[in-house]
């Protein structure tokens, strides 16, 4: 009985925190306009505060990058971007604009290595975050 109880605080914990915070955990790529597998993720931070968790998805021929708002940030209309960069074409492209809950891009990555931008700005249209990974080269590889 007490593993029971362990587990309902533990899903009751995950939930509250899906609530504060937006989305936790593994990723699907559909809810994010994203065909593919998660392969990698990393928060946006700035100060201790994390505004957003950046995917990386593969499909096996194209890349999709989806970053999503966290905190107070989530549900509101803000500016957030995502670049994608690859080691063959160099800027492949981006999607920009005041969305809601996420900004998403897709580029072909087949026979390339990729690099990712999330940028953030606040409230008040400041730049707050210009995150790119890895911080120089590329990695990836599809």
């Amino acid at each position: 009985m007490r593993k029971a109880l362990g587990r309902i605080g533990v899903v009751l914990a995950t939930a509250a925190a899906a609530c504060v915070l937006g989305p936790v955990s593994t990723a699907s790529a559909a809810t994010y306009g994203c065909n593919g597998s998660q392969v990698d993720s990393w928060s946006n931070t700035y100060n201790g505060t994390t505004y957003a968790t950046t995917y990386l998805f593969w499909d096996g021929t194209y890349n999709c990058v989806a970053a999503v708002k966290r905190g107070s940030y989530y549900g509101t209309s803000s500016r957030i971007r995502v670049e994608g960069y690859t080691d063959v074409d160099g800027y492949v492209g981006r999607d920009d604009g005041n969305y809601l809950y996420y900004a998403n891009y897709t580029w072909y990555g087949k026979g390339r290595c990729v690099a990712v931008e999330t940028d953030i700005w606040n409230f008040s249209g400041n730049n707050i975050i210009q995150d790119h990974v890895p911080y120089s080269g590329y990695f990836h590889c599809g």
